[in-house]
């Protein structure tokens, strides 16, 4: 008897495991895998029913709306305030039901091949990339519509590097190898020594190391092609002609406003849809630690692609902005009246609570814990891109219907929006 009980739950258990699997969503319902692409010839999405990207303001004195631009790739570089910014796409997608082109189970869109990516109705097409990513042309330009906007943002080369130094780490790992506490200016040194030791290159040899470490926002834009590598002065100067072929606005993180009310002209948009928050506040005052004057030129000589990058664009940007029209001025301050206001509806100025990654936020006010936009422009991006992937694709919400943020984000559905869970 006891052999044909357990004859009996066996059979019984293979069944409920055969239904599972033939009727439970797995990893390829939900992600599509774009075929490998022909580097040569390239087929792009083209859309008729948008304005084109290409030169979308050739003269900012002149530029006159149609309607908003809905396609975009915002291509985020590391510590340059781009987790801020992208929130501010998050939010539009959202309330105008747009489609992003995300992989919901990493932080990262990795574009190799094969590339995935959420899944579409076949009616469908991508309208948004801003997932941290390498930049790769052809891939995204065989992914994304013809007309998208391309732009990105960077920041001063050296505040970036030691803003990136101090949050992955690489200041506290050298200071554990000295053994005691050293200096700020002491712990870059060291950690440079290393990176020079483990390239063997010499620091004045005309070739430059990017590294996801080292001249990171020439690494994030694709100037080493996604790996550690040994670049010359002539083949940064031909990416960055590449890069100012393709990408439509580079905004700096020191004319944030500026950038993002070229960007509003640019793609139509209102301003409260430019609007943003200050939400991750740093706990360590590290970073305001003085180096000395042989760092700084040894730090600008070593960057020297995150430097020319830097240079090239915001220059490109201060001309623009030195043609703008006679009101822009007007219009800045403006802006940043709405959104200083906008910020005080949202947020708790006068509190800090604690914050993922060793730092600390604003906690939102009554107001901004019923408004889709303080909440949205509130919330870090990795749990934005698992919350959009819920309602782009059925198949991944029944598989996520566990994760805490679930919950946190069932009050949205209340706001009158466009978007919808997709059936």
């Amino acid at each position: 008897m006891k052999i044909v009980k357990y004859l009996a739950y066996l059979i019984i258990t293979i069944a409920l495991l055969t239904t599972i699997y033939l009727y439970s969503p797995s990893i390829d319902d939900i992600v599509t895998y774009l075929p490998t692409t022909d580097q040569t010839t390239v087929q792009r999405i083209t859309l008729n029913n948008d304005q084109p990207s290409s030169n979308l303001v050739e003269d900012s004195l002149n530029h006159t709306c149609t309607k908003k631009h809905k396609n975009f790739v915002f291509v985020k570089t590391h510590k340059t305030g781009t987790s801020t910014t992208v929130n501010i796409l998050y939010h539009f997608g959202i309330i105008h039901g747009l489609n992003y082109a995300v992989y919901p189970y990493s932080h990262q869109l990795h574009l190799v091949q094969p590339v995935r990516l959420m899944k579409l109705l076949s009616n469908e097409t991508y309208n948004i990339m801003c997932q941290h990513m390498v930049f790769d042309k052809m891939t995204i330009e065989s992914v994304m519509p013809s007309n998208s906007y391309y732009f990105s943002l960077i920041r001063n080369p050296i505040k970036a590097f030691v803003s990136f130094f101090i949050f992955y780490n690489s200041d506290r790992r050298m200071i554990n190898y000295a053994g005691s506490e050293i200096s700020l200016d002491e712990s870059i040194n060291r950690f440079l020594n290393l990176k020079i030791r483990e390239s063997n290159v010499q620091e004045n040899s005309g070739s430059y190391l990017i590294a996801n470490n080292l001249n990171s926002m020439s690494f994030d834009l694709g100037m080493s092609h996604g790996s550690t590598k040994l670049i010359t002065e002539d083949e940064i100067t031909a990416y960055i002609r590449m890069l100012d072929d393709r990408f439509d606005l580079l905004m700096t993180l020191e004319h944030l406003d500026e950038s993002l009310l070229l960007l509003q002209q640019d793609l139509c948009w209102d301003m409260d849809e430019m609007f943003y928050l200050n939400r991750m506040v740093s706990k360590s005052q590290r970073s305001h630690e003085p180096l000395e004057e042989s760092t700084v030129a040894r730090l600008t000589k070593l960057l020297t692609p995150d430097v020319r990058l830097y240079e090239h664009f915001s220059k490109k940007l201060e001309k623009r902005l030195s043609v703008m029209s006679t009101d822009f001025p007007e219009k800045l301050k403006e802006f940043k009246e709405a959104k200083s206001k906008f910020e005080k509806d949202c947020m708790v100025m006068d509190k800090l609570v604690a914050a993922p990654y060793h730092s600390q936020q604003h906690p939102l006010t009554e107001e901004g814990q019923k408004s889709l936009h303080c909440q949205v422009l509130a919330e870090r991006d990795t749990v934005l891109t698992k919350f959009i992937s819920r309602l782009q694709d059925p198949n991944y919400a029944s598989l996520s219907n566990n994760e805490p943020y679930v919950d946190k984000y069932k009050n949205l559905e209340s706001f009158p929006r466009q978007w919808k869970l997709k059936t």
